[in-house]
């Protein structure tokens, strides 16, 4: 068998939750994890932009990745978490954050029923699913059009959220016009200029809500929003829920 296919670790966990809950961190994975969603759903804020998962969808977390998740259930939220490592850390690194619709549970039931008793048995399904989902996922080096072009602004973006940014200074950056920008940019992520802002501003401060005593106000600030009440606006549009909620 080829080494970089072998784990080095492996570690699953059926997690059970009510209503609300949430996931993540802006510290980057240093090992890749699959979820599976039994009951509830889930909305994934990762690369300044919003997934959706719900009820048979599994999510793959590749190792390197931030995001943050906002599950919610009706009432009840379950779902499998699968973390891993690979003995070469850096194999099958090309496959990033990515939602597989509908997958197949049996492989995941199978492997759970086993993890206690038999853990050889648990290991070898484990094995089935990295190689079924493998084949299925979509590697990195299958860049969307144009996304080569704009990656100046999205770097921008990212490094200076919570800072004022115009379109004018992001096309510069990608020495284009404006609109020119402004279309190839939602052509190559799925979300406006503005958005993809947004949702970085968001993920952000999630995180400072999870890991900061901080006020609703401190955190809008921190985070670049002009005030308070914007900030509450663009969460609660983005997440479906607001900020004194999800803390």
């Amino acid at each position: 068998m080829n080494t970089n296919t072998l784990i080095s670790s492996f570690n699953l966990t059926l997690f059970k939750f009510s209503n609300t809950h949430t996931v993540g961190s802006m510290q980057l994975f240093e090992q890749p994890c699959i979820g599976y969603i039994n009951k509830g759903n889930a909305q994934f804020l990762c690369n300044g932009k919003s997934y959706y998962a719900a009820e048979g969808d599994l999510i793959y977390i590749a190792k390197g990745t931030k995001y943050y998740s906002v599950w919610t259930g009706a009432p009840e939220i379950e779902f499998y978490s699968v973390k891993f490592s690979f003995i070469k850390p850096y194999s099958f690194y090309d496959y990033r954050f990515q939602i597989i619709k509908n997958y197949p549970r049996d492989l995941f039931d199978n492997m759970y029923n086993s993890y206690n008793t038999d853990f050889y048995i648990s290991v070898s399904y484990m094995y089935r699913l990295l190689s079924d989902i493998y084949r299925r996922m979509t590697a990195k080096t299958s860049v969307l059009p144009g996304k080569i072009s704009i990656q100046p602004a999205i770097d921008y973006i990212e490094k200076n959220y919570n800072m004022p940014v115009s379109i004018d200074k992001l096309s510069k950056l990608c020495h284009s016009c404006s609109s020119g920008f402004f279309k190839l940019f939602k052509s190559a992520t799925g979300v406006t200029p503005i958005t993809y802002k947004h949702n970085i501003m968001v993920q952000n401060a999630l995180d400072l809500l999870a890991h900061t005593d901080l006020t609703i106000e401190e955190i809008s600030e921190r985070v670049g929003f002009s005030s308070s009440n914007y900030f509450r606006r663009v969460f609660f549009n983005t997440t479906g829920k607001t900020p004194k909620e999800l803390r």
